[in-house]
């Protein structure tokens, strides 16, 4: 038997606006009080009703879930009656405060409840002028007018124009004034002039969702250990023998191209471990893979030593301010020289525990698993110093490692969980994204019912595809998330919006550019970090006269709309990691757009960089090749002037480039008609030979004038 939403309100005496926002919150969508609900949604709704674990959040519902206004309306709101049937049937004392225990409890619920404590921080600004031992202060924040900052010294707008105008500067009381120009105008006043940098709240700062924790609440949690170094010295192949398992045989090139985390147990306790990608092409992502990490293993191999990416590796270590431990791989290969790897990371302030150091150094080798346990030991030594602790019983924060958009599944996101726990059925928020966990899956693709500290899970459930970088939150309800991500898309659409206000000095640069010859592209990838780096590298390559333009950029399949947006723009389609569907090929053959696929990332940056390589403006370099002084000239009829010449320097062929050169001036630049030895054509002349000549569409030669001969040759032309 079917039911309406008015009748199930009524039967657990609830008001229909209410009872309609509870059952959204239970994911039963419902557009008002007349709605038909199936035999199926009225079962869930009576669990839902009779499961004591909900009473809170049905209590929380009945009081506040409808009103969604500020805490002073709210009171407004309460004292006309519309929550008072509580406070009715309680009739508890006033307190000696005045308020009563229930209006108490009630102000409890509503702090804690469910719309109201939405919550935008802005940055705090101190004042713009201070004065500090008797010196005044003006402290500068982005840009400031001429008429602004006359009034904070205390002068009037028209003395600094004047002043400024004798310096040969025409300003007026609305331009802006350059901090270097404000010091020295200030400094005529006995004032000093200090640029504050704006400080942009972090997303959890901003929107209130960092949770203070006490010291009795901390746990020991799983140290996050980062494998780092150049390519190919083995760090998936270490992590590989780490975990026993086969990841590097999956990776084309040899080259790790995912952020991927994996939990270990060692001695009773876990490690969690961060893969990060060697290639230069992934310096963003790996820069993140630092971020999240408490200690970094750096990877040198013993027979390669210390090589560009190493230096960077480290250089990303350092920035995060992470404890270095060095496996010194390879140390099976007969060339193995771990004494030289020392003595290069010692010049990059590395320096090993036996020669007086603090860097734990660890000789190993992958392939033939020796000293993996001493590895282990150390990394377990050096967590127990650190100390590292979160509370474990709170809302659950976490970093997405890697993104991407899988067609069955939908939006999936790889996190790193930091504090709290998270659970199946939390409302979670990341950026611009939000959803609810409706799947949780571990490093063994297991299905879990629960992530904890330190442990890398796989989260199905976000409506759209966070970034990687982004820090997710769980968050109170789906009406809170929702608000918070609509602030964030607004605050970046009013970022774009004067970013995009234009200046003489802009506009001159995008004439400047206008004449740059452009390549139009389509990137798809597997995934949204693979996308960055891929859109990345590929920027590199502009330059001045030659760029790449990025129409589109996503995760995911190569489709038909791709395609046709292709076909529409003029575009190539580049995939990495991904193939086109049957119907994307069908249709690119079709209409001859290209399609590129590749593995290996630096074969499609090869590609790409032929392509404008032969999109530049081709570079001629002018050959000298000789000079003619003309001695006399005929007038010939039918034909005009020919000159009888004598060649003073180098030789002149008779297909040569020539310029007329009289009294320094150049008056001509052409080809020549005719070349002659005598009677005879001549195919070139050299210094000392006389010769007469003809020049093309040119009649006005004259005794004295100077014949240069040069060639253009065609300089082959690169982007470096």
């Amino acid at each position: 038997m079917k039911t309406r939403v008015h009748e199930l309100a009524k039967k657990y005496k609830m008001g229909n606006n209410e009872f309609l926002a509870l059952i959204h919150e239970i994911g039963i969508e419902a557009s008002s009080h007349l709605t038909t609900l199936t035999d199926k949604q009225s079962e869930e709704i009576l669990r839902f009703f009779n499961d004591p674990e909900n009473k809170e959040l049905i209590n929380d519902a009945i009081e506040n879930l409808d009103f969604d206004g500020t805490e002073d309306e709210y009171e407004e709101y309460s004292e006309k009656g519309k929550k008072k049937k509580k406070a009715a049937a309680a009739g508890k004392k006033e307190t000696s405060e005045g308020d009563s225990e229930v209006e108490k409890s009630k102000n409890k619920k509503k702090k804690k409840g469910r719309r109201t404590d939405f919550v935008v921080k802005k940055v705090e600004q101190g004042p713009d002028t201070i004065v500090e031992d008797g010196m005044k202060i003006i402290k500068i924040r982005g840009e400031i007018t001429l008429g602004e900052f006359a009034e904070r010294l205390g002068v009037n707008s028209g003395e600094l124009i004047k002043k400024l105008f004798l310096k040969g500067q025409m300003l007026t009381i609305n331009s802006p004034v350059s901090y270097e120009l404000a010091e020295e105008l200030a400094l005529d006043y006995d004032v000093l002039v200090e640029k504050e940098e704006e400080i942009e709240l972090e997303f959890g700062e901003k929107f209130d969702l960092e949770i203070n924790d006490k010291a009795s609440d901390l746990v020991e949690r799983p140290p996050v250990i980062t494998i780092m170094g150049h390519v190919d010295h083995g760090k998936t192949s270490l992590l590989d023998a780490i975990r026993t398992t086969t990841v590097a045989e999956g990776e084309a090139g040899g080259i790790t191209q995912k952020i991927g985390a994996y939990q270990i147990v060692k001695n009773g306790k876990k490690i969690t471990f961060v893969d990060t990608p060697g290639h230069e092409a992934f310096t963003d992502m790996r820069a993140r893979g630092a971020q999240v990490t408490d200690i970094a293993i750096l990877v040198v191999a013993a027979d390669d030593g210390v090589m560009p990416q190493t230096i960077e590796a480290l250089a990303h270590a350092k920035a995060a301010n992470v404890p270095i431990l060095v496996a010194i791989n390879k140390m099976d290969k007969p060339e193995a020289n771990p004494m030289r790897v020392k003595q290069e990371l010692m010049e990059h302030g590395l320096v090993s525990v036996e020669w007086g150091g603090d860097t734990e150094f660890v000789e190993v080798s992958a392939k033939q698993r020796i000293n993996l346990d001493t590895l282990l030991d150390t990394i377990l030594i050096t967590a127990e110093i650190l100390e590292l602790k979160a509370n474990p019983n709170k809302r659950a924060k976490g970093i997405v490692l890697e993104s991407r958009l899988d067609p069955k599944v939908g939006p999936i996101a790889d996190v790193l969980i930091q504090e709290g726990t998270l659970k199946i059925g939390d409302v979670i928020v990341a950026g611009e994204t939000h959803g609810k966990v409706r799947a949780l899956l571990n490093d063994k693709a297991e299905r879990v019912e629960r992530a904890d500290l330190s442990q890398p899970v796989e989260i199905i459930g976000f409506n759209e595809v966070p970034s990687a970088g982004d820090v997710i939150y769980v968050i109170q309800n789906e009406q809170h998330a929702k608000r918070i991500v609509e602030e964030v898309a607004k605050e970046r659409k009013i970022a774009e919006v004067s970013r995009r206000t234009i200046s003489l000095e802009s506009l001159s640069q995008e004439l400047e550019h206008a004449h740059v010859k452009e390549l139009n592209l389509i990137l798809r990838a597997d995934s949204r970090g693979s996308v960055e780096a891929l859109r990345d590298s590929l920027l590199k390559l502009c330059t001045d006269e030659v760029a790449v333009n990025i129409i589109q950029a996503a995760s995911g399949a190569i489709t038909e709309s791709d395609v046709k947006l292709a076909e529409a723009s003029n575009a190539i389609i580049i995939g990495f990691h991904v193939r086109p569907t049957t119907k994307a090929l069908k249709e690119a053959d079709l209409v001859g757009v290209e399609i590129r696929t590749s593995n290996i990332i630096y074969h499609i940056t090869e590609d790409i960089e032929k392509a404008l390589t032969g999109m530049l403006d081709p570079e001629f370099k002018e050959i000298y090749l000789g000079r003619i002084e003309i001695k006399k000239v005929f007038k010939i009829t039918k034909v005009g002037n020919i000159a009888g010449c004598v060649v003073v320097d180098g030789k002149v062929k008779n297909d040569s480039n020539i310029r007329i050169v009289r009294n320094g001036i150049v008056i001509y630049e052409g080809k020549l008609s005719t070349l002659k030895r005598y009677k005879d054509d001549a195919k070139e002349v050299v210094a000392g030979q006389e010769c007469g000549l003809g020049i093309e569409n040119f009649n006005d030669i004259k005794e004295g004038d100077i014949v240069e001969a040069f060639d253009m040759i065609e300089i082959k032309r690169s982007l470096k």
